[in-house]
């Protein structure tokens, strides 16, 4: 006798399929946030190095050396040293130092002696800006003698040209090329005219004891 069933597509064979736990997600290892915090902090300093180089310097690297004593016997740099709000000009001319102070009427001429002529002095680009601002600076409780290079510190990045700065009794120091305004009293910041860099300025320290000037980069 043959018995016959209906056909059930549903109880037809199919292959076994080999059952697959869930594998839940294992937490990260520790070494592997060692390496994204590594990637995360690489990043920040590049972006912190960048802005860094873009950000202006105190201090210029241009070749600067100067040695000044008996600077007590000088009127127009005596006073510039001791007295807050207070400039003058210091260029060389045929083995002289001229000395120029917008408050003094005749300027000042320094025969070099034969020590002096064989220092190698350099004066920045085309001269100094010597004073005493009125305001000390941040982090200083006294105001210090600070140094600026005579040329327009924007005619020279901009153009390569050295014109130099006209010194004013105000405390600031015009350039007739580009039209900018330099303040002395606060860094060397441009206050009026195009937007612009600051003046390139340099560390300069006077001893007031043995009266003597070091300028320096």
């Amino acid at each position: 006798m043959n018995f016959s069933f209906p056909h059930n597509a549903h109880s037809a064979h199919k292959p076994y399929k080999p059952y697959k736990a869930h594998k839940p997600n294992r937490p990260r290892s520790p070494h592997h946030l060692l390496l994204l915090l590594s990637i995360f902090q690489f990043f920040n300093l590049s972006i912190l190095l960048s802005s860094c180089e873009k950000a202006e310097q105190p201090y210029s690297n241009i070749l600067v050396r100067l040695t000044l004593s008996a600077t007590n016997l000088i009127p127009q740099l005596n006073s510039s040293l001791n007295n807050p709000g207070e400039f003058c000009t210091i260029t060389a001319h045929n083995n002289t130092y001229v000395f120029h102070s917008p408050g003094l009427r005749e300027d000042y001429v320094h025969e070099l002696t034969e020590l002096e002529r064989k220092s190698n002095f350099v004066l920045g680009l085309s001269g100094l800006i010597v004073g005493t601002p009125i305001m000390a600076e941040q982090l200083s409780t006294q105001a210090n003698v600070v140094c600026y290079d005579l040329a327009c510190a924007n005619c020279y990045e901009e153009a390569s040209i050295t014109r130099n700065l006209t010194l004013r009794e105000s405390q600031r120091a015009e350039c007739s090329r580009c039209g900018r305004r330099y303040d002395l009293n606060t860094q060397g910041i441009v206050i009026d005219g195009p937007t612009g860099r600051s003046l390139f300025r340099y560390r300069a320290t006077f001893y007031p004891s043995g009266s003597t000037l070091t300028v320096s980069n």
